[in-house]
């Protein structure tokens, strides 16, 4: 499958339409397309795209109908959708729903390197149909050539952010490019990954592996769960291990070419080595990769091995360094000093960083506690190493979300809350949020800093200003913390916030009327701490 978007800007559907923006992105290969239909950014949609794992390199169709002049909203989606992993998007109906495509659209789409494609203007008799059908023909077409097939793949997951490349993501391309499910077990039959095909459907795979073991030749097995019958295709994975792995492809939809199997056998045994090393390997770090990946089929046999209910592990501490400090020979002295106050079920090491699982019931004493002991042991230690509070995440998929976030967004909750000694995973979220704000543009930017002029134009502007960053952002709404941290008095604080509380028309600290005091405050430090 070596579809790319210049070639399907060949086709009759697109010859009228034009590249605006992404250009360096046109020999990136498409596998499909979807349509956003729903395009306002909502606390759903967020979700969505949070949670969402790798959609594989689709063209998106929209006519963003419902954002049509609301051009943050529009950005906010490309920046989601290039995040997503799609390739680029197809205008519709600009000069009818949508007046134009506004210069800040293309900039962004040519930052990203997203394709932004327009179809004719002002033209009603477009349909999107008529792009999906020859697109989808073209890609359909084109998976009949085997020659391509590992190259393709692995080009695939190289162009992804490294937070993507990952043993999962590579079976959901090949799940997605062979229409058929796709898993790795080891010599004992038992499953590591899969990918199943639609995404949706369950499968009992534990059943299906026993069936492929009694019958060692290539097959059509049943599943009794959904009644369905499957052609099966295994091939033999050699790993740097004892013991070699097992790719087999469960196919509903027919038995796809033997050529065609074999490239994904290559493409995965290439694959492996490069984004899944020890992914057999049993051992607490695994157990850690397999959770912060996302991996339920691993977590489950790691987590049976270890004796350790994954699912009972709600609470995720991190400490990361910010100047690349090595932590892993820090791992059991930290350890120690967090299970004084906890049973810690995990503690191991991840790309640098020191992840904790504590588990039991413990006080939010207790953890504040823990927390002031762990931050006390890294100070002793000359580190220059933060800790993130995750506490009651509900699903494996939160952990990994939690620890991504923190990984993109803890510099900037230190210039935020440069205060705090530790961080809580909602800190780092609202910092995103500021910084979603900021990467919107300008516009999106005044929204809120705006509210601040009247304060900053009085004498004592800077003052209040300095006095409201405090008191919302350092000290917990404190007066007394706040007015200790800045050596004055705590009327002069009150004093300073029912001035600011006159100015704005609402009491500073109520909620939610200070939410966007609080952003307005978090933005300005932050634009204030980034460099020029």
């Amino acid at each position: 499958m070596s579809v790319t978007v210049s070639d399907l800007m060949k086709l009759p559907c697109l010859s009228r339409a034009r590249v605006l923006a992404g250009h360096n992105a046109l020999p990136r290969i498409v596998t499909g397309l979807s349509v956003l239909e729903y395009s306002t950014p909502s606390d759903i949609q967020q979700q969505f795209f949070e949670r969402t794992e790798f959609s594989g390199s689709e063209l998106v169709l929209t006519g963003f109908c419902s954002i049509a002049n609301d051009v943050d909203a529009q950005c906010m989606n490309i920046r989601r959708l290039a995040a997503a992993g799609e390739v680029g998007l197809i205008l519709y109906y600009v000069g009818l729903f949508m007046p134009k495509v506004d210069q800040r659209l293309i900039d962004l789409a040519n930052e990203l390197n997203y394709v932004l494609i327009c179809m004719p203007e002002n033209d009603l008799t477009l349909r999107y149909s008529e792009v999906i059908q020859e697109v989808m023909d073209a890609v359909f077409s084109d998976s009949r050539n085997s020659h391509t097939f590992a190259v393709d793949v692995l080009e695939e997951m190289s162009r992804l952010p490294k937070s993507q490349q990952s043993v999962k993501t590579l079976l959901r391309i090949l799940s997605d490019r062979l229409r058929a499910n796709v898993l790795i077990a080891d010599a004992n039959y038992q499953a590591l990954s899969a990918a199943s095909w639609p995404r949706n459907q369950p499968f009992s795979w534990d059943a299906l592996l026993e069936r492929a073991r009694r019958q060692p030749e290539e097959s059509c097995l049943t599943d009794d769960e959904t009644g369905l019958s499957f052609h099966t295709y295994r091939a033999e994975l050699k790993t740097d291990a004892n013991s070699p792995l097992l790719m087999f492809v469960f196919s509903e939809g027919g038995r796809p070419e033997t050529a065609i199997l074999e490239q994904a056998a290559e493409s995965l045994r290439i694959g492996m080595g490069v984004w899944g090393k020890g992914h057999n390997r049993i051992d607490p770090t695994e157990l850690l990769s397999a959770i912060i990946q996302d991996e339920p089929i691993k977590m489950r046999r790691l987590g049976s091995l270890y004796h350790i209910d994954v699912e009972a592990l709600s609470d995720t501490w991190i400490i990361r360094s910010l100047r690349g400090e090595k932590l892993a020979r820090l791992m059991e002295p930290v350890k120690e000093v967090a299970a004084s106050y906890a049973r810690i079920e995990l503690c191991a090491e991840y790309e640098n960083d020191i992840v904790l699982f504590p588990v039991g019931k413990f006080t939010l004493r207790d953890q504040e506690e823990m927390a002031a002991a762990i931050t006390s042991f890294l100070k002793n230690n000359k580190l220059d190493a933060k800790l993130t509070r995750c506490p009651a995440l509900q699903r494996t998929s939160d952990v990994k979300y939690a620890y991504e976030l923190n990984c993109s967004y803890l510099r900037d909750a230190v210039i935020v809350f440069p205060a705090r000694t530790t961080f809580s995973v909602s800190e780092v979220e609202f910092v995103k949020e500021c910084r979603d704000i900021a990467s919107a543009g300008r516009s999106s930017i005044r929204r809120y800093t705006s509210m601040l002029d009247r304060i900053a134009a009085g004498r004592d502007g800077a003052e209040i200003l300095d006095t409201l960053a405090c008191f919302l952002l350092d000290r917990n709404s404190s007066i007394t913390e706040t007015a200790a941290a800045l050596f004055v008095h705590k009327n002069t604080v009150k004093y300073r916030l029912q001035k600011a509380g006159d100015l704005l028309g609402f009491r500073i600290g109520d909620i939610p009327q200070s939410k966007n005091l609080m952003y307005a405050i978090a933005l300005r430090r932050l634009l204030d701490g980034l460099p020029a």
